[in-house]
Formats: C-alpha cells, sequence, structure tokens
C-alpha cells in the first residue's frame, strides 16, 4: 500500500513499526540514523517517514531542515515523547506533517499513517489530473507548423502571462477561437479556476442577461429562488463571452461597467457583486462595422480590444491540413475502435486543394465521418464529398427516389444536417433556419447523429 521509512535508534520502536505497518501490507524500512535515511533518499523515495527527533550524529530538526533545503516532498511524522511536544512544535514548524507520542496507540498509528498516505494519494491524482488538463487545454487541438499558426502560438504565451488583459480573439467560424481562450485561460496564472463560456448569439437578451448577471427571488415571473450568474461563477477565473458581437446594446453598457468597475448587479438585485476574472471575448463578425451601424458600442470596443488576434483561416496555412487530418484520425481511431493507419495519397491531395470555408471545424468533421464508414487500413474518404456545400436538393421531396438496392436515411439526414452547418458557416441558429427546424432540434440531432459542430 504504503512505503514507509522509520528512522529511530530505538531498536524496539523500529521492530514495533515493523511488526505493526508489514502485517496490513505496507513496506517498512527502519533506520537507526539519519545520516543513513538521507543516502537511502538519494536511491528511493518513500511515501511517508517516521521520524525519532533525538538521534546519534545528526539529530530530527537538522534532518528535516536538511529536507527542507534538497527539496524533498515527503510528509514526516515526529516520534516524540509527552516531555517533548514544544520541540515537536518547532518541528511542525520546519515542515512535518503531524507528531505521534511515544508509547504510541496501534489505533492511533494506523490512523495517522492511513490519513496521511490517502491525502498523498490524493495530491498526486490531482498533480496527474492538472498535467492532462494542461496536455487537452494546453495547445490541445490548436496545431500547426505554419508561420501563421506560430504566431497564434506566441500570442497565447504572451496574453498568457498577464492574466488581467482583456482579449478580442476575431476570425471565421470554425478557426478555432474557442480552443485559443481556453489555452490562455490555461496557460496563465488563472488556470486552477474556473473557466466559464458562453455564446452571446445562443440566447434572446432577457435570457442572456439573466445567464450573465443572475437574478434574485421575484425578478421575473417564476424566479422563486436566487441564482448566481456565470460571471459570478467565473470569480477568480474567465470569462469567455464568444459572439460578443451578436450582444445587445443594453448588455453590452453592463458588460462595460464590469471592465470598468468589476461589479455588477443581478437582475432584480440593488447590492453591487465584486468580481475579478479576466473577460476573454471573440466573434466572427466585423465589429468596426458594427460600430458603424451603430449595433455596437465603441467604448466596449476599446475596453475588449486591449490584447486582440485575428485567426488565420485554414485556407491561409494549407501547410497545416494534412496534419491536422492526422491528429483527427488518431482522435476518431480511438473513438470509434478503428486501427486506420493513414490517409490515402488521392484524399491528401483533396484535403489540401479544398478552400474549407468551415475551416478546421470543417476538417475534423470531414475526418470524422471518414474514419466512421472506412473498412480499410488507408482513410479513402470514399463516403464523403468535399463539395457537399453546393449539392441541391429537390424542393419536392416526390422527386427523391430511393435506388433498388434501399439507401439508409441516417446517412442522408446527416449529410443534410452537416451540408446546412458548411452553408451557415457553423452558427445552429441559420443552420435550423435553413432546414426549417428549431434550434432545439437541431441540437438534438446533433447530438443524435453525433456530428461535432
Amino acid at each position: 500500500m504504503a512505503a514507509i521509512l522509520v528512522i529511530d535508534d530505538d531498536k524496539y520502536i523500529r521492530s514495533s513499526f515493523e511488526d505493526l505497518l508489514i502485517p496490513v501490507g505496507h513496506d517498512v524500512v527502519a533506520l537507526m540514523t539519519a545520516e543513513d535515511a538521507l543516502n537511502y533518499l538519494q536511491k528511493d523515495e518513500p511515501d511517508l517517514i517516521f521520524l525519532d527527533l533525538k538521534l546519534p550524529g545528526m539529530d530530527g530538526l537538522c534532518f528535516l531542515k536538511t529536507l527542507r533545503q534538497r527539496k524533498f516532498n515527503i510528509p514526516v511524522v515526529v516520534i516524540t515523547g509527552h516531555a517533548n511536544v514544544d520541540t515537536s512544535v518547532q518541528a511542525m514548524k520546519l515542515g512535518a506533517t503531524d507528531y505521534i507520542c511515544k508509547p504510541f496507540n496501534i489505533d492511533e498509528l494506523l490512523i495517522i499513517v492511513d490519513k496521511i498516505v490517502s491525502e498523498k494519494q490524493r495530491d498526486e491524482q490531482l498533480e496527474y489530473f492538472q498535467k492532462q488538463r494542461e496536455a487537452i487545454f494546453g495547445f490541445g487541438d490548436i496545431i500547426g507548423n505554419s508561420k501563421p499558426m506560430q504566431e497564434v502560438f506566441r500570442f497565447i504565451q504572451q496574453v498568457a502571462a498577464t492574466p488581467k488583459t482583456t482579449v478580442l480573439i476575431r476570425g471565421e467560424t470554425g478557426t478555432g477561437k474557442e480552443l485559443v481562450a481556453r489555452a490562455i485561460h490555461f496557460k496563465s496564472d488563472r488556470g486552477n479556476k474556473p473557466f466559464i463560456e458562453i455564446n452571446c448569439s445562443a440566447f434572446q437578451e432577457t435570457l442572456l442577461e439573466a445567464e450573465l448577471f443572475g437574478y434574485e427571488p421575484g425578478a421575473f415571473t417564476n424566479a422563486s429562488h436566487r441564482k448566481k450568474g456565470l460571471l459570478e461563477l467565473a470569480h477568480h477565473g474567465s470569462f469567455f463571452l464568444d459572439e460578443i458581437g451578436d450582444m445587445a446594446p443594453g448588455l453590452q453598457a453592463k458588460i462595460l461597467k464590469v471592465l470598468e468597475k468589476q461589479t455588477f448587479r443581478r437582475v432584480g438585485g440593488t447590492k453591487e457583486i465584486m468580481v475579478d476574472t479576466r473577460i476573454i471575448s471573440a466573434s466572427s463578425r466585423n465589429i468596426e462595422q458594427c460600430i458603424a451601424e451603430g449595433s455596437f458600442r465603441e467604448d466596449l470596443y476599446y475596453r475588449l480590444n486591449v490584447a486582440s488576434i485575428t485567426l488565420p483561416p485554414l485556407r491561409d496555412h494549407k501547410k497545416d491540413v494534412l496534419l491536422l487530418a492526422r491528429h483527427f484520425l488518431k482522435i476518431y481511431n480511438a473513438e470509434f475502435k478503428k486501427n486506420i493507419r493513414d490517409i490515402s495519397e488521392p484524399l491528401q491531395e483533396k484535403l489540401v486543394s479544398h478552400s474549407w470555408p468551415g475551416n478546421v471545424r470543417e476538417l475534423k468533421n470531414i475526418i470524422e465521418r471518414a474514419v466512421l464508414f472506412e473498412e480499410g487500413e488507408l482513410l479513402t474518404g470514399k463516403n464523403i464529398s468535399l463539395s457537399e456545400t453546393s449539392t441541391q436538393i429537390p424542393k419536392d421531396p416526390a422527386q427523391i427516389t430511393i435506388p433498388e438496392q434501399g439507401i439508409s436515411l441516417y446517412d442522408i439526414e446527416r449529410s443534410l444536417i452537416i451540408q446546412a452547418l458548411h452553408k451557415a458557416s457553423y452558427n445552429k441558429t441559420r443552420a435550423s433556419k435553413l432546414l426549417k427546424i428549431s434550434r432545439e432540434t437541431l441540437k438534438y440531432r446533433l447530438k443524435k447523429y453525433k456530428i461535432k459542430p
């Protein structure tokens, strides 16, 4: 279960630890002196150390100081007599985790071991998941060797180092604005705090206001209890406003107040709530044109545009197309339990020559579909068409004939949804209008057909 080092010059104490801890599954190494222990630590690192303070040669306090100097991060429990509690307190100040008095109680010893070992395992798991998260949310799916993408990576690193700077990410739909926002957050000092996001184009103005700022009981019909807004949940973290160009002017003024004063009020409330969060915004619209048309506040634009980047469309860094395609191939190989070795040369040529109006998101969806239906060891893409967006569907459904061999309704419906997304530049609201269904129905079908726009 755990590797435990006991340092005590009393042979009886060393034997007692071995007799008590080895039978319950722990590995115990018992040594007489601090010097022996330091030599041992050069070869192995235990999960827990029990340390007597009175030792021949180097005493326990000096051993603790040496551990600190050498940057060991091992929990230490001090073994002490009742008369030496003051010395134990001094040891705690030097980094000891706990102390146990002689003669020690067996149950007390086992409780201390279980508690410290469990805490250490939890910390190690947290460290592991932190590394996993950094791998996922570091640069993650933001991949590229081209010069434009290297500039994006450089921007992320520079902005992440200034955790209060507001950021505006611009670019066409599907270029990875959300991924860049996440990377900025998780590489910054705010990375251990919440990353909260909202799409401003997905809500009506009143609903968006309630989501952003929360509300008090009685603020509107059915508001029976207080609800914290997403801004409040993003305290000490980062708040990502996607498609901020679609935000109503009234809400823009309230966001401007958050940026200027770091305060806001819940809907129906009078209390000013302080919030410390970095605002990251994104838009696929031409903000300057919106300002000229009077639909976007110029003063808000200047506050959002402190650090700004325009992400390159995929057609401007085609050098990265195959790199991205192989990355997505690896992902969907694992997801669909396939073993496709590589992309066939004809498909590689098609991928590189395509204009990618839907950018990286379109490429990802194309590879997902190709992998899903591929039966060989090479990805041929025989079940996909890169010119799908130009396919004309007859207005009269009666003109669609079913061939003798039959046809997959699943494939047809999935293909129509993908086409609508392409035509609408992956805007779900516009895509749902093209399909003459509600946005909620489209969201349901995206989930049903495992389409990730």
